[in-house]
């Protein structure tokens, strides 16, 4: 068992630990201009990611959830609050890109993108993936299914402001150092509050699946974030530098290896309730619970045997870009501009694709 995870994690490894590259994508007019990297300076308020695989039944209504919800904060807060959303397609098969896409023509390409990745490789990688791209000062992961409510983001950046602050005050004291990275923070939405009244909800084999996979998950990260999967994380952006440059997983646990990335990192975390309502659709099956069971391993030995390195502590007064983890440099990955017939491909300097 040891040696199989073990190979499994240096495959994950070695598909992750890669040089910084150079994207590019072309504007409406032809002229190319410099792609969006998460080691840049922020030039927006806030980035909202959305992983989407086969989700063109319910990515519409989150959408437009989502852009109704911002829009009004705008007129509320006033221009300075800016924002993003990224809509990642995980390799879909049916009509999700089409719906992203006339969302972005709608609103406009500064405002809405759509990041085409070639095949479905999991919504860990789609999420890093558009987090790598992202232009906020904050970070904001959320579910396509719309389970939670965009409006509960405010109850997560009052806790984010709390939490991060606290880590910039305290370093910056502690060393006489002024940091350059705003402070360190992750707040993750948590369903925890209402596990009784879901679990009455489920199906026998459903409840005893998602309590086998919370004792895993415990034997990983204790217990100090109860409810790990949640589909709603807002990051500081340098939490989001160093976690997502760090993380390996591509598909069901990667929220556990975020969680164990920021203990080992002493990145601040922090549960906020949130509502929440189940949206049928589900993609969990019970092969699911033996891959995640897998992938739950593989940070347990992997990291714990020191497999893999961590860059980037979160106690170095910068961030380090030259450590940091990127995407494949095989693959072309696609951002949808507002002109049907114009597709802005951002391709890995060097690859051998067109």
């Amino acid at each position: 068992m040891a040696k199989f995870t073990w190979a499994a994690f240096a495959r994950l490894d070695a598909d992750s630990q890669l040089k910084p590259f150079e994207l590019e994508h072309r504007a409406p007019d032809g002229k190319p201009v410099p792609c969006p990297s998460i080691f840049s300076e922020p030039t927006k308020d806030l980035t909202v990611v959305i992983p989407a695989y086969n989700e063109e039944d319910r990515l519409p209504a989150t959408l437009q959830e989502t852009l109704s919800y911002l829009q009004r904060r705008r007129d509320r807060q006033g221009p300075y609050f800016t924002y993003e959303v990224i809509i990642v397609d995980d390799g879909s098969r049916d009509g999700t890109v089409q719906v992203a896409a006339d969302f972005a023509r709608k609103h406009g390409f500064d405002a809405v993108r759509v990041l085409r990745l070639p095949q479905n490789r999991g919504k860990g990688y789609a999420v890093k993936s558009g987090m790598l791209c992202s232009r906020g000062q904050r970070l904001l992961m959320m579910d396509a299914d719309g389970a939670t409510k965009v409006s509960d983001l405010e109850c997560l950046e009052a806790k984010l402001a709390e939490i991060s602050s606290e880590r910039a005050s305290a370093l910056a004291g502690k060393t006489g150092t002024k940091y350059r990275c705003t402070g360190l923070g992750l707040v993750l939405g948590s369903r925890a509050h209402i596990q009784d009244s879901a679990t009455a909800k489920r199906s026998a084999l459903r409840n005893f699946l998602m309590h086998g996979f919370h004792v895993l998950v415990m034997m990983v990260v204790g217990n100090q974030i109860r409810d790990t999967q949640c589909g709603f994380k807002l990051f500081t952006r340098s939490a989001a530098q160093q976690l997502y440059s760090n993380q390996r997983l591509q598909r069901w646990c990667f929220d556990v290896e975020l969680v164990y990335l920021a203990q080992r990192l002493k990145v601040p975390m922090a549960e906020v309730q949130v509502n929440w309502t189940e949206i049928p659709g589900s993609k969990i099956r019970l092969t699911s619970m033996v891959h995640m069971a897998l992938e739950l391993a593989m940070i347990k030995m992997g990291y714990g045997g020191e497999w893999a390195r961590i860059a980037c502590p979160s106690d170095a007064p910068t961030c380090c870009p030259d450590a940091i983890v990127s995407l494949h440099t095989r693959d072309k990955l696609c951002f949808m501009s507002t002109y049907p017939a114009l597709l802005c491909s951002w391709i890995v300097a060097g690859a051998a694709e067109k």
